[in-house]
């Protein structure tokens, strides 16, 4: 025992740790690393001779169990091997910190062990001797490597991974496009039966104007969502796969920025990675790469509305609802830096159906230019699931009834494309602000009901008041009582307006009969006919019998 107590390091369990799956997420890491190690090989050799170009290739055998890396980097020499490759903790990356290579903390290779207990070295650096090494899981705990007859021939690095079960096998070979997006000079190979295996694949880049790459972008492979028949996926998040120089590393999720989708490949020395190198550290990398995707995104919107024009053209977005037109046209964010942009968008949706047009008592999709061609006053209706009252309902069809021109604007949904931003809620008021000087004038029947409502005509005064009582049509789907500021109006189109007119000229007890009449015959404007005949101080108004008479025929 020592006393005072001592820090002291289990080496083993450490080691173990590393190389288990609470460290790496899955056995999968052994082939990442391996090719990244190659990455770093073929990149120094590069800056050393820069007519080497990167050869890796990587080759999965089924009969065997056996992963092999191979490449052409600048292969390592013997103090090499033991300082860098066998020494957990030590990189090149490190060691030559102007040479951009991936690697950085040094723990990589024990990452081998994850996928198999033994793995087999054979490495020529061009000037010393070629060198074979196998390396076993159990010097973890202590013990050296054993010497293997060298057999590497030219310049580079051989690496073979002894794959522990058929299982850890299937993972590596299935995780092969999940890593490999795009490594310059990488080839893979399935054995025995020689079939070759693809890289997930870099998107072709969008040409970027108007963008300058930041240092720290050695790539760029961005581009607008495949095809606008695939669209309906889009949740208003963009995700972007951030790459090792071809190696995938993280997924990067952006809100707001919908509509790119891609890679980009970062500097690997400009942001620091996490100790297992499958994301980075946020902060700097967060911040960073957020500014940059939003000097991409109009650019990313240019190609899109290009691809929305040619997609409408062809007629394949025939079937599209209004609801969904509605929603993208509300997702374009109306900022200075998209001003061109937005034009484009704009001379598009002047002609889809992102509104609803009053045609008698249905509604039917109407575009901008539909509305503009109007040539006359537009009463804007409330969408069709808000609540209105009934003033307000009974304005609208009066409207509708009379012919007037009458629209409502699509709200944005957040079923579809939810994450975006948007500077408008409906269409209507998109167009309010956006469009107002080419369209003809627009009133909200939700501000302007009530005006609406008093510019009705009546065909009769049933009681003068004040307030008074009014008899006027309105259709017999709209309101049986209507109850305006100073005014009472009672829609004999409507059977229980005819009723409520029957009953007083029955009773001839003034107004106030109106009230147990509407308790019979229009409960639910009861309220409204109370509040309105409580306000009448006058004696009862009793109506003579030529007036009686006059009444009953307007209800014939």
């Amino acid at each position: 025992m020592t006393w005072p107590p001592e820090f002291s390091l289990d080496q083993e369990k450490i080691l173990n740790l590393l190389t288990g799956d609470r460290f790496y997420s899955n056995p999968s890491a052994a082939l990442r690393e391996a090719i990244l190690n190659a990455i770093d090989a073929t990149h120094r050799h590069r800056q050393i001779d820069s007519n080497v170009l990167p050869k890796i290739h990587v080759t999965f055998n089924k009969e065997t169990l056996i992963l092999k890396v191979v490449d052409n980097g600048v292969g390592m020499s013997k103090a090499e091997v033991s300082t860098l490759f066998a020494k957990i903790g030590a990189s090149a990356a490190a060691e030559e910190e102007k040479k951009g290579s991936v690697g950085e903390f040094g723990i990589g290779v024990i990452s081998y062990f994850m996928a198999g207990d033994t793995f087999d070295l054979q490495t020529y650096d061009g000037k010393s001797s070629p060198i074979g090494l196998a390396f076993n899981r159990n010097m973890l705990s202590g013990g050296g490597s054993v010497e293997l007859q060298a057999t590497q021939d030219l310049q580079g690095t051989t690496v073979t991974i002894h794959i522990r079960n058929l299982d850890t096998f299937n993972v590596l070979l299935e995780s092969f496009s999940y890593w490999c997006h795009d490594v310059e000079g990488l080839s893979a190979q399935l054995l025995p039966d020689g079939r070759m295996l693809a890289q997930k694949g870099a998107s072709k880049s969008t040409k970027l104007q108007d963008v300058n790459l930041p240092d720290w972008v050695e790539r760029a492979h961005l581009k607008p969502v495949s095809d606008p028949t695939g669209w309906e996926a889009m949740t208003g998040i963009s995700a972007i796969a951030v790459l090792y120089r071809g190696v995938f590393v993280q997924e990067f999720e952006i809100k707001h920025l919908w509509g790119i989708e891609g890679s980009i490949d970062v500097d690997p020395k400009y942001f620091k990675p996490r100790l297992n190198r499958e994301s980075f550290v946020e902060g700097q990398f967060q911040t960073e790469v957020t500014a940059f995707l939003k000097q991409c995104h109009p650019v990313i919107l240019e190609a899109l509305v290009k691809q929305l024009k040619a997609a409408v053209d062809r007629g394949i977005l025939d079937k599209w609802t209004e609801k969904k037109w509605a929603n993208l046209w509300l997702s374009l964010p109306r900022e200075q830096n998209y001003t061109r942009i937005i034009q484009l968008w704009d001379s598009i949706f002047r002609s889809l159906p992102t509104f609803e047009l009053a045609d008698g008592n249905l509604w039917k999709p109407a575009s901008f230019e539909n509305i503009k061609a109007l040539k006359t006053k537009v009463f804007v209706a409330s969408l069709s699931n808000q609540k209105s009252s009934d003033v307000e309902q009974a304005a609208l069809r009066l409207l509708r009834n009379t012919g007037k021109a009458v629209i409502r604007g699509i709200r944005f949904d957040n079923s579809w494309i939810r994450y975006a931003n948007r500077s408008f809620s409906t269409t209507a008021d998109l167009i309010s602000s956006v469009f107002a000087q080419e369209l003809p004038q627009l009133v909200s029947i939700a501000t302007e009901a009530e005006q609406i409502l008093t510019e009705i005509k009546p065909v009769s005064a049933l009681f003068t008041g004040p307030p008074a009582v009014d008899l006027v049509k309105l259709g017999p789907d709209s309101f049986p009582v209507i109850r305006l500021q100073d005014r009472l109006i009672v829609n004999i189109d409507h059977e229980a307006g005819k009723a409520l007119v029957k009953d007083v000229l029955e009773t001839n007890n003034g107004p106030m009969s109106l009230v147990e009449s509407a308790a019979r015959n229009a409960y639910e404007q009861l309220t409204q006919v109370a509040r309105v005949v409580r306000g009448i101080t006058t004696e009862p108004e009793i109506l003579g019998p030529i007036r009686r008479r006059f009444i009953r025929g307007l209800l014939s």
